[in-house]
């Protein structure tokens, strides 16, 4: 189709750039992608985990056979993950606990769990009431939580705007141009009508729904 148009060297050249950028950028997109998920995922299991911290806490075990009792537990989650790296440290490397969990933290991509297992580590080692702490750091986890996703949601509202004045009228535009130069026997760019549907359905409807596809999972990968 582009190579029957009169300019099909520049769409030729733009069509390579575009993809020397796109193959240039992949490879970091995709790797703080994953780090993104992970943080989402540990910031969404992050409340529940420090309730059943805090429930542990209250029967009077010692911080280390709680977060033993966690890591033991057969479901599979991130956290669950992040518990055992922290008895693995203490039980097979021989750390002490308050060590364990500062070597965590550091390598953690979530800041709201780093700062709790530092806060861990600091009532261990100068003394506290760890319900207490936990309680209140799970409460306050959570309404963050809430308060995160009603702002995600008010954003989705802001997208799906965007689709619609962006995506669907620009493309209703492009259709109606197609009409009125196949109407008139003229082109535009280099392209007929039948090149501008082609163009249309094939490459501009897919790419301008995976480039809003990429926008609300970046915004969903940040809301936690």
């Amino acid at each position: 189709m582009l190579i029957g148009s009169s300019q099909w060297i520049l769409y030729t050249l733009g069509l390579t750039g575009i993809t020397a950028i796109v193959a240039g950028t992949y490879f970091p997109f995709v790797v703080q992608s994953k780090i993104s998920n992970r943080k989402q995922q540990i910031n969404r299991e992050l409340p529940f985990s420090l309730s059943e911290l805090s429930i542990l806490a209250s029967t009077g075990l010692t911080p280390i056979k709680i977060f033993r009792q966690i890591a033991q537990k057969d479901e599979q989650s991130v956290l669950t993950n992040e518990f055992k790296k922290i008895v693995y440290k203490t039980d097979i490397e021989g750390k002490d606990l308050i060590t364990a969990l500062s070597e965590s933290a550091k390598e953690s991509p979530s800041d709201e769990y780093r700062e709790t297992l530092w806060d861990i580590a600091n009532m261990i080692h100068q003394g506290g009431d760890l319900d207490i702490y936990l309680r209140d750091k799970a409460d306050t986890s959570m309404q963050l939580k809430r308060d995160i996703q009603k702002e995600f949601i008010e954003k989705l509202g802001t997208y799906s705007e965007m689709y619609i004045s962006l995506v669907l009228v620009g493309i209703l535009f492009l259709g109606i141009a197609a009409f009125l130069l196949d109407a008139m026997g003229s082109s535009m760019a280099g392209l007929n009508s039948e090149s501008i549907i082609l163009l249309m359905t094939y490459g501009l409807i897919p790419v301008a729904v995976i480039a809003i596809n990429i926008i609300v999972s970046m915004a969903y990968s940040k809301q936690g």
